[in-house]
């Protein structure tokens, strides 16, 4: 099932009973094209990808019909290994590589299964050195996105190669912009001279955005991208214009230097697709978080969560429990956290992340470390109903005490964020 509306920094109970009656098995359909609220989508059975994607509420094609490649293709890259060449080393007079692109073909469609939260395709498909790429395509009925997840098993070879998934959005000349640890970067102006334009490091995702509409794609397992066309060794000194290709650049093997000679194995990838009118960063970045952040599951029994029985032994050593009085008692206790649902810690700004909540380094009290997503300079509340407050400080990365902080009742505190900013705060206190 889908658990819907979890708390951040919290928990959300659910209680499983016995179904009244067997569980019916999901419905496996036989066709070519799934449909979300959102989108539809129609598979390339050859090559393990996707042929179209419809945008319904923007009424239009994300997917490039001219491209060379299907969306989400696997592509595999020979021909590197002639040296000298500028793939293997920057240079204005070494020639250039004569690079092969393989695609993905020989695929199949393996089934179409209804579920409680969408769709789920699953196809097979090979490539050069590559016997085996299962690819799990998921479409959400409550989520404007699309999940790829891509098995891959590849044989260990030592010739130069290179493995690309592309993502060929329906773009001549589109504005890219891709997300870094602390902003948003365009590559096309807000690169210093010399800067490299030939792969991009990507913290959640990148974006293509073109006559009122935008296409996003997040590489979860992969940070490297080429913009575009892939790494050919041009090493060009501008961005300049480029069609509306994403390219998620996933290995290769053209450097000797701390570089294994050869990448084989089973690899695990997996890539969220969405859509807008326009490219919101501050969306997209808490989309990201979200998705390369999943939800922990816990099975919680009666034993778990028995009763705050203070026991004591008799002169045998056996424990005793309190009498019934003494547990009625114990039950009305108040106790901060709702049975149901709550929030260990609560932001009231939703484009203030906590990236980290751990134990301060010299032991006194925890450190928080707060990320913010875009915005003006503004103050942000915080309370923990956990806790009781006796200091909270902001400090300096290295966790030195800097300024302190204000406390908001006996729970809270204040602190003041700039664009972009991370925020580092020590709280010390009790537990309630």
């Amino acid at each position: 099932f889908l658990a819907h509306d979890i708390p951040a920094v919290g928990y959300k109970v659910f209680e499983m009973r016995p179904a009244p009656e067997a569980a019916t098995t999901p419905e496996v359909e036989h066709t070519a094209t799934v449909e979300s609220p959102y989108y539809k989508v129609t598979l390339d059975a050859e090559t393990g990808a996707v042929r179209s994607i419809y945008d319904k509420q923007l009424q239009r094609e994300l997917v490039n019909q001219q491209s060379p490649y299907r969306f989400g293709q696997y592509l595999y890259v020979t021909g590197g290994d002639k040296a000298p060449n500028t793939v293997l080393q920057y240079s204005h007079v070494y020639p250039k590589a004569d690079l092969q692109i393989h695609r993905a073909s020989n695929g199949s469609l393996v089934s179409v299964t209804r579920t409680p939260f969408g769709h789920v395709a699953r196809m097979e498909s090979r490539d050069t050195n590559t016997p085996s790429i299962a690819t799990e395509i998921q479409v959400f009925d409550g989520e404007k996105k699309i999940e790829f997840v891509e098995d891959v098993d590849k044989k260990d070879v030592d010739s130069k190669e290179a493995v690309y998934f592309a993502f060929p959005f329906a773009m001549n000349q589109p504005q890219f912009q891709y997300e870094v640890q602390t902003g948003v970067v365009d590559p096309a102006k807000d690169m210093y001279p010399g800067a490299g334009h030939e792969w991009f490091s990507v913290q959640h995702w990148v974006s293509v955005q073109e006559d009122g509409i935008s296409g996003t794609v997040m590489p979860l397992d992969a940070s490297l991208v080429t913009l575009g066309d892939i790494n050919r060794g041009e090493w060009p000194e501008q961005f300049g214009k480029r069609p509306g290709t994403i390219f998620s650049y996933v290995m290769n093997n053209y450097w000797d230097t701390n570089y294994r000679a050869g990448q084989g194995g089973h690899f695990h990838f997996h890539y969220i697709v969405t859509s807008s009118a326009s490219t919101n960063a501050t969306e997209l970045s808490r989309i990201g978080w979200e998705e390369i952040t999943p939800l922990e599951a816990d099975i919680v029994t009666t034993q778990d969560k028995a009763l705050s029985l203070q026991l004591r032994n008799d002169h045998n050593g056996n424990p005793q429990y309190p009498d019934a009085a003494a547990q009625v008692k114990l039950l009305k206790m108040a106790r901060p956290l709702d049975a149901k649902m709550y929030s260990f810690l609560h932001v009231d700004d939703p484009n203030v992340v906590l990236e980290t909540w751990k134990t301060a380094e010299d032991g006194n009290g925890t450190i928080l470390r707060f990320l913010d997503l875009g915005g003006t300079q503004r103050i942000v509340a915080v309370q923990s109903p956990l806790l009781q407050l006796n200091h909270a400080w902001q400090t300096d990365a290295v966790e030195r005490n800097q300024t302190e902080l204000s406390l908001v009742g006996d729970n809270g505190f204040r602190f003041a964020i700039h664009p972009n900013e991370i925020v580092t705060i020590r709280i010390v206190g009790t537990q309630k």
